[in-house]
């Protein structure tokens, strides 16, 4: 390519181009050839070329005979207008002489496979239209693939009868289509050698300063702000492009004069798009003082068409603001990963492992990241009450049947989730027929639990031509309180039912599935002590009344600290003996980062010894669950990647999951699917030697690190010695424990010594050795975790 394209504009120019589409193909209408100029008429309507009004030059275009209110020009833009580019569409409007005033609005009538629909692009105020001068209407305009047959603009008014002139119609490209951006190289602004482009919006003055700069020696500073709005702002027209997702930091201080203020700052985006401006948040407030730079980070993805994007700094008061660093760096489109193993094809000899299904997680590269490692299939929300039936009586299968209909095509079997459940309820459920809430009394019971037989009935009626693709469904969920005496959440449910809406739940199921579909409890915590007794006192009284529950669901949202793998082991098997026969499966698996009152602000903060950690965890918990020898059926991770999970919030970061915001493998996959690639899997320990005298000898341990990856936070946690031959004596390990090597990389090795006092030992007395050792905060090593044991073992040591 000669040079660089400078705009979406002149990109669009380009794509159209491509498409055999003149860039030069849309609309600027002014009628002042005396011809209709395309135009036709939308409806009974009579259209007439008139020099009686204009407001530009010496004729327009006049509609009279309206007898409706869509009735009026039109004009079909089917072959000069592409999917996926927008468009300005601008039209002047004014009424003929003694019409009321009214509304004018621009629309657009699309076709496309056969569909048509109606899509509003601009209109007047209310009554903006009048008969004494020319008002101006104007919108952006855009659509999906695929092209369409037909995309007729037409210009309707409130009123069915009134008659108008219009003028100066234009149909102008703001931006092309998107795509690759032509400039991926981003921005870098360091100020070291000036103000690099930054200029100050509104009056304010940018300058650099060297006032205690972030990097280098440099900043840039902002005063004279004569609005909150008005600071350091950059043109990124040529940086930032529509479609395309952007990572952008910048660190911001006040000066030392603001001494103890502080203010928030946020980064914003100016879009002007043709006669539009839109303003945009890319980083939320966060609070600034003078004492110490912050960091203002977050990742856009750029989602507006535009003329032009200026990106700038604002606060909430007007005072000096200081920043440094700024960085808009291009981050490409995700795309998976395609030579490395399946994960649930890995575990095919022990049980299922499947994911959650949502609106665009099974479609595009998502779709194909679930279809490459998942074997089975859970609707995230689209299958709960509120989804199904938010209004009474009116039902919305849409995205649960596009799911199914995925998991199908791609040969996944499907788990329901879920038929009760006391959240994502709506309220008229509860509620008798004039919108009170009931209150309990027999016949608020009976109608609260027909209203639940209905629902039930009719969602399972209508997955029953594809009931060969479930395995299961959660019939109810999370309905244990141990707070409560009784064990039992007081719900809504409960208040109005007692413990009847969970029988007749699992029986109104029962009598519609076959037999291979099973039926689950589902619920979290299931390790918690009181949870778990609470839990073996549901099943074993829903057993007792003939309720006919299949299995038992253990959500397992859990965190590093809490439960062990051993716990979890201990539970299932538990729950196995006490009822015979009783199906298990793991349902909403994912492992929390940020366990306490602090975390990671970004997922950026979140350290490669954290990622490492999780790796191991994750080997470990799926260790234990393959080791439970067929007590659990299937796994179910609770989000496909960390791009989409219920723990991330806008305060703190999550990387619960297998895969990184970009749908790469993360130690946690390989852990999953082959332990020996995590971070220093390969790590050991020797003893290297020993020297000094018996009162104080001193061995040195070694340990190499031959990858793949970093051991992060090796620890030696011990030494003992154990006398196998001479004469008895009791040596003395001097030296304290755990010791602390740090982070080996892959190909290095670390050491440390141990004293001991061998004081009494004759040269010939041998021992037995070992010493524990671990890393990644003991996921890698330390049997209390559920990890294979790392320890130095030596028989026949002299000291």
């Amino acid at each position: 390519m000669p040079g660089l394209i400078k705009s979406w504009r002149a990109a669009g120019a380009l794509l159209l181009g491509l498409c055999g589409i003149s860039a030069q193909a849309q609309v600027n209408a002014t009628w002042e050839d005396g011809t209709l100029q395309g135009f036709g008429p939308f409806g009974s309507v009579t259209l007439t070329n008139s020099t009686a009004a204009a407001r530009t030059g010496s004729r327009s275009l006049l509609t009279t005979g309206r007898t409706a209110t869509y009735m009026g020009p039109s004009i079909n833009l089917a072959t000069k207008m592409v999917p996926g580019a927008t468009y300005q569409i601008t039209a002047w409007a004014r009424l003929t002489a003694g019409t009321p005033a009214t509304q004018v609005k621009l629309s657009m009538q699309r076709t496309q496979g056969g569909t048509t629909s109606y899509d509003s692009v601009g209109s007047s105020a209310a009554t903006g239209v009048n008969d004494a001068g020319w008002t101006q209407i104007s919108g952006l305009y855009t659509f999906a693939e695929p092209a369409p047959s037909s995309l007729v603009l037409y210009i309707e008014s409130s009123s069915a009868t009134a008659s108008y002139y219009i003028d100066d119609v234009a149909v102008t490209l703001v931006s092309g289509t998107p795509g690759l951006p032509p400039n991926t190289t981003g921005l870098s602004s360091n100020f070291e050698s000036g103000t690099q482009g930054w200029f100050g919006r509104g009056a304010t003055i940018a300058t650099t300063s060297a006032e205690g700069a972030h990097g280098g020696s440099q900043a840039l500073l902002s005063t004279a702000r004569s609005g909150t709005w008005a600071g350091p702002a950059y043109d990124v027209t040529n940086v930032m492009f529509n479609g395309s997702t952007y990572k952008v930091t910048a660190w911001a201080k006040l000066p030392a004069s603001a001494g103890s203020a502080t203010t928030q700052v946020r980064i914003s985006l100016q879009r002007d798009a043709g006669t539009t401006t839109t303003y945009h948040t890319v980083i939320g407030d966060t609070r600034v003082g003078s004492s110490a730079w912050v960091r203002l980070t977050g990742t856009y993805p750029l989602a507006l068409a535009s003329s032009k994007l200026t990106l700038y700094v604002e606060s909430s008061d007007t005072n000096p603001i200081l920043i440094d660093d700024v960085q808009v760096a291009y981050v490409p489109p995700p795309s998976i990963e395609t030579g490395i193993p399946s994960v649930a094809q890995t575990q095919l000899a022990y049980f299922p492992v499947g994911n959650i299904a949502y609106n665009g997680g099974i479609s595009g590269v998502q779709g194909d990241l679930f279809a490459k490692h998942f074997n089975s299939l859970v609707s995230e929300n689209d299958m709960k009450w509120g989804s199904l039936q938010a209004t009474q009586g009116t039902f919305t299968f849409a995205n649960a049947d596009a799911q199914v209909a995925y998991a199908k095509a791609k040969g996944m079997k499907v788990r329901g989730h879920t038929l009760v459940w006391h959240e994502q309820v709506p309220a008229w459920v509860f509620q008798d027929a004039s919108g009170a809430a009931l209150t309990p009394s027999a016949s608020a019971k009976a109608l609260v639990l027909q209203r639940e037989v209905d629902h039930i009935t009719a969602v399972l009626n209508h997955f029953a031509p594809e009931v060969g693709s479930f395995y299961a469904w959660d019939v109810a969920n999370e309905v244990i309180d141990p707070a409560q005496a009784d064990c039992m959440r007081r719900s809504n449910w409960y208040n109005l039912t007692g413990t009847d809406f969970i029988d007749t739940a699992f029986r109104t199921a029962r009598a519609l599935l076959p037999a291979h579909v099973k039926l689950y409890y589902n619920d979290y915590s299931t390790t918690d002590v009181p949870k778990l007794a609470c839990l073996h006192k549901l099943v074993a009284g829903m057993k007792s009344r003939g309720v006919p529950i299949d299995g038992i669901g253990h959500q397992m949202h859990i965190s590093l600290t809490y439960p062990t793998p051993g716990s979890v082991a201990t539970m299932v098997r538990g729950l196995a003996t006490a009822f015979p026969g009783i199906s298990q499966q793991v349902t909403e698996m994912d492992i929390r980062t940020n366990d306490g009152p602090t975390g990671y602000a970004t997922y950026e903060d979140i350290p490669a010894a954290v990622h490492a950690q999780f790796g191991y965890a994750w080997r470990n918990y799926f260790n234990t669950l393959r080791q439970l020898n067929g007590l659990i059926d299937s796994v179910t991770i609770w989000g496909q990647a960390d791009n989409h999970t219920w723990l991330t919030s806008g305060s703190r970061a999550e990387a619960p999951l297998l895969f990184d915001l970009n749908l790469q493998a993360k130690p946690a996959y390989w852990g999953i699917v082959n332990p020996s690639q995590l971070p220093g899997a390969n790590l050991t320990g020797s003893i290297a030697s020993k020297a000094g005298t018996a009162n104080a000898r001193v061995w040195t341990l070694g340990f190499s690190n031959p990858g793949p990856g970093t051991a992060y936070g090796v620890r030696l946690m011990g030494l003992t010695l154990r006398q196998t031959g001479g004469a008895a004596c009791a040596p003395v390990v001097k030296s304290s424990f755990p010791v602390t090597l740090g982070d080996i990389a892959s190909g290095a090795s670390a050491s440390t010594g141990v004293s001991i006092d061998f004081t009494g030992c004759a040269a010939t007395a041998s021992f037995a050795v070992d010493a524990p050792f671990n890393a990644a905060n003991g996921w890698q090593g330390d049997p209390a975790k559920g990890s294979p044991a790392l320890t130095i073992s030596r028989t026949n040591q002299f000291r």
